[in-house]
């Protein structure tokens, strides 16, 4: 199949921001907006101060670095931190001068120290909003370099998770305020953003990089595939996970570092279900033999998960929907999608593509570094001594191969995708302007409410062939039948996998859209899109898209549903003249 081009690509910025004003414009309410009395930029608004040009830095604070503008303003707010019972909250101010300023929120007042000026952070509980200052503030965003000065409020004025009208008072009259809804948990929001962001996030723009190596794979088929790159690198090997309880990933690890390699592994320091004991005797043996381990479990943490499921092996890169443990890499349970980025060997229409493989895993790497560096990564041996440990259940399935990942690479445009930040956008983005085809499988939703539901309903409305199919695990099964039935009136089918002896369950997060996959970790639900660090890879490429198609059709067939022709491209090739009739149902045998 041949769809026509995209309406949107997914590489289009401009389209993109379309999508996401547009998205800003239903999700107002959780945004803080500018009330009258504010002379500066409205909150979420993103204009540029009247008369706002700065000066010379405040003489009246040394240490606070910063270009103080002629108009009082607040331009941070941080009501909602990680820390227990919101220990550190804080917002900014800017203040051109010394005088009588003072907050009110319509139940409390607070003064604001009388010597205050310039851009001042001000928190009943000074010493936990110090680490929380300790990263990019609203210093830079007013022309300023450094931390802002930070003052202890003497007066009771808690800043409330669920919503406020914080307003700024010189000499008792309303100079600058501020009304907002729910604040996420972790995020900050900022005037010169006009949106709220986890706290640590840095907004990262999507690189596309055309004609590279590609390999798909899906699991529990293909478990050799995730694992050779790391056997195989020479020079760095870095892991990302939410867990590693797979002794087989860990022997590859042990071995790339006793061969010199420089090897590196971030994992998340709170799963769901406690820390796993064997994930910490496996770490142990990572370190003993001089593997670098951290942890993302520090005190004021970015994200509420680090969930992502990816490596970098020299200039090769791995994305899974899988964790490297025994049911997801080891082939024992999961169904689950990923994708191999370069190859030695010579792509079609293209030649090498190791220098356009590059391009993937250096992208990925930098992330890494990124995460990696973090003030809430821990060491191992810091995070191991204050943590309990928990036993986890063992799986031994055994599945048949019936999707091999094709013999030799596909040549694809290939970009990654992040959350916080771009993921949920991109990926909505990209259904708004399907043609043909959407094939999304995911253990489970946020409802039919949920954002990218809502695109795949959207595009099912204009006509598109959509299906969307759901895990039928025990605790998924109530959940995903009640999404199911919810939907039941519209064109867009829905249903549960019978795994029947192909695998255990459904734990894949992958789309097909047109001629594209989207394969990464992301679950789709609010938290997943806004609070956990994620990771997902676009490739565009017929042949790679219609290897996921077919593994999905024989998915979806386990349910003995029937579906188009067009749901997988490949299937006309045996059914001569079948042009004219590509829309008539067939039921895969």
């Amino acid at each position: 199949m041949s769809p026509a081009p995209f309406r949107v690509p997914i590489h289009s910025t401009a389209s993109v921001a379309a999508v996401v004003a547009l998205g800003l414009l239903v999700s107002a309410a959780v945004v803080p907006v500018a009330v009258a009395g504010d002379a500066g930029t409205g909150p979420g608004v993103g204009r540029l101060d009247p008369g706002g040009a700065a000066t010379a830095p405040s003489n009246e604070s040394p240490e606070n670095l910063t270009l103080v503008s002629t108009t009082p303003r607040i331009v941070e707010l941080f009501p909602n931190p990680t820390t227990a019972e919101n220990r550190g909250e804080y917002l900014v101010v800017r203040l051109p001068e010394r005088g009588n300023w003072s907050l009110a929120d319509g139940h409390h007042e607070a003064e604001v120290p009388a010597n205050a000026s310039g851009v001042v952070a001000l928190s009943m509980d000074p010493a936990n909003a110090t680490p929380l200052l300790a990263d990019e503030t609203a210093v830079a965003g007013n022309g300023g370099t450094g931390d802002p000065t930070l003052r202890a409020l003497d007066d009771h004025f808690p800043l409330a998770a669920s919503g406020d009208r914080i307003a700024l008072r010189r000499n008792g009259t309303t100079v600058a305020a501020v009304d907002y809804d729910r604040a996420p948990e972790g995020h900050r929001w900022r005037a010169d953003w006009g949106e709220w962001r986890p706290r640590g996030y840095e907004r990262r723009s999507p690189r596309r990089t055309a004609n590279a190596a590609v390999t798909p794979f899906v699991l529990p088929d293909s478990p050799g595939l995730p694992v050779e790159p790391l056997r195989d690198a020479e020079d760095r090997l870095f892991v990302a996970g939410y867990t590693l309880t797979s002794e087989r990933v860990a022997d590859a690890l042990v071995a790339a570092a006793d061969r010199g390699v420089r090897v590196r592994v971030l994992l998340e320091g709170s799963p769901v279900g406690g820390f796993p004991a064997r994930s910490a005797e496996l770490i142990d043996r990572l370190t003993a033999a001089g593997v670098e381990v951290r942890i993302l479990d520090g005190e004021v943490e970015r994200f509420r998960f680090h969930h992502p499921k990816y490596a970098v092996a020299d200039d090769r890169a791995v994305v899974l929907t899988e964790n490297w443990k025994r049911s997801g890499t080891g082939g024992r349970s999961n169904r689950g999608w990923g994708v191999v980025v370069g190859s030695d060997d010579t792509v079609d229409a293209g030649g090498p593509g190791t220098e356009r493989d590059a391009l993937v895993a250096e992208d990925l790497a930098a992330l890494f570094a990124a995460d990696f560096r973090a003030r809430d990564a821990r060491s191992w041996r810091a995070f191991r001594a204050d943590t309990e440990f928990h036993g986890g259940g063992r799986v031994n399935g055994s599945y048949p191969t019936r999707f091999d990942a094709p013999a030799k690479p596909a040549t694809a445009n290939v970009t990654v995708l992040t959350a916080p930040g771009n993921a949920a956008d991109r990926i909505v983005a990209r259904i708004d302007a399907a043609d043909e085809r959407v094939l999304a499988v995911v253990p489970r939703v946020g409802g039919p409410d949920d954002r990218i539901v809502r695109a795949l309903r959207r595009a099912a409305d204009r006509g598109v062939d959509v299906h969307l199919l759901l895990s039928d695990a025990w605790y998924d099964r109530e959940g995903n039948r009640n999404l199911s039935e919810s939907l039941r009136d519209e064109p867009i089918a829905v249903d549960l996998a019978e795994p029947r002896g192909r695998f255990e369950k459904v734990h894949a997060k992958g789309l097909v859209v047109d001629d594209t996959a989207l394969v990464g970790s992301l679950n789709w639900n609010p938290s997943a899109e806004t609070n956990n660090r994620e990771v997902v890879l676009a490739v565009e490429n017929e042949s790679v898209a219609d290897f996921y198609a077919r593994a999905y059709a024989a998915d979806w067939r386990g349910g003995g549903i029937q579906l188009p022709i067009a749901f997988v491209a490949g299937f006309g090739v045996a059914l001569a003249g079948a042009g004219a009739v590509a829309r008539r149902e067939l039921a895969f045998g």
